[in-house]
């Protein structure tokens, strides 16, 4: 088969795509033809060699997938070769064929495409347990979700709009339009505005009661301080430590020497019981490794039949391109998600 592979630690350009070993479909496996897979921003801190859950390269990474049941494992009985399907997989995505359990794979709905369907189980689970198992969004609440217009952002947006919140979302001008369709009350141009200021200006003061981000510990400290009496923080990643052209050197440095500062340092416990506030940390591939999906999957699944969301797919770039694919994504260049097809 062949795969995106990364090479080195580097910029885009590491990226190879060559010929490697088909996976098997080993007992309660499902083997599948990949149609499309998605590119999430865990994939370019892998390359970079600065995501320490990844695989040591040479390797192909890549979480979720749309595609075809190519081959079954022994005791499969749900799935049949053929069936159209979308799956988290935790590693190889990015590849013509890829293995999984059974219990990560879901039925793709006849509306979806394959490529709608590598933007569904990672962002939308990612989603889901930063919202709703951690946060506890709850109708009438105010939510703040950064990158409002990337494929993670969308799905939070989507999210919150289903369970009634009120959305403030960042975004750079051209995406507001965008962001707003998917139900982002607010939007914050965070190119142009302070938006800690700007957010204290729309609530008169008051603030926030969640923020979702994974933009980096300058942005942590200033969610925080907006959180409102039982306000809560959920922190799932640091992007700021990526540019176009691969790893910020600096920028990783700096992230690395703030991050104890973001939030909760050791001696601000006291403090955190006064301010009546709460954060969390949500890394999917860590949740992924000690309990799998289906807590986040299942509840999904009976959102996806009654077709409450409906994931957004900005540009597809074939196996051979997924260079220019990097670049588009560091260059904050999506609205939705950005995918790789085999051809």
């Amino acid at each position: 088969m062949r795969a995106v592979v990364i090479t080195r630690h580097g910029g885009p350009e590491v990226l190879r795509v060559e010929d490697r070993p088909d996976p098997a479909a080993g007992e309660g496996d499902v083997r599948i033809a990949v149609r499309a897979a998605g590119i999430n921003f865990a994939d370019l801190l892998a390359r970079s060699g600065v995501y320490p859950d990844a695989p040591s390269p040479p390797c192909v990474v890549g979480y979720e997938v749309g595609g075809e049941v190519e081959s079954v494992g022994a005791g499969v009985e749900e799935l049949a070769v053929g069936d159209r399907v979308m799956a988290g997989t935790r590693f190889g995505g990015h590849a013509e064929l890829v293995s999984v359990p059974a219990d990560q794979v879901l039925a793709l709905p006849d509306e979806f495409s394959f490529e709608q369907g590598a933007a569904f189980p990672v962002n939308y689970g990612t989603a889901y347990a930063g919202l709703v198992i951690m946060a506890g969004l709850k109708p009438g609440e105010r939510a703040l979700i950064h990158a409002a217009a990337g494929g993670v952002g969308i799905a939070a947006t989507q999210i919150a709009k289903r369970i009634g919140a009120e959305i403030f979302g960042t975004a750079s001008a051209q995406k507001h339009a965008a962001i707003r369709v998917q139900g982002v009350d607010h939007p914050i141009d965070y190119r142009r505005a302070d938006f800690e200021a700007e957010v204290r200006r729309v609530t008169g003061g008051e603030g926030i009661d969640v923020a979702f981000d994974a933009l980096g510990p300058k942005s942590f400290r200033k969610d925080y301080r907006l959180l409102r009496p039982g306000g809560r923080l959920v922190m799932y990643g640091y992007s700021e430590s990526e540019s176009a052209g691969g790893r910020n050197l600096g920028a990783v440095l700096g992230t690395l020497a703030r991050m104890p500062f973001a939030s909760i340092p050791w001696w601000k416990s006291l403090a955190l019981i006064s301010e009546n506030k709460g954060v969390f940390g949500l890394n999917m591939l860590s949740w992924w490794k000690k309990e799998g999906l289906d807590r986040v999957l299942r509840p999904l699944r009976e959102a996806l039949v009654a077709g409450d969301y409906t994931p957004v797919v900005s540009q597809a770039f074939p196996f051979e391109r997924a260079a220019d694919a990097h670049r588009f994504i560091a260059e904050r260049r999506n609205i939705g998600k950005v995918v790789l097809t085999p051809g």
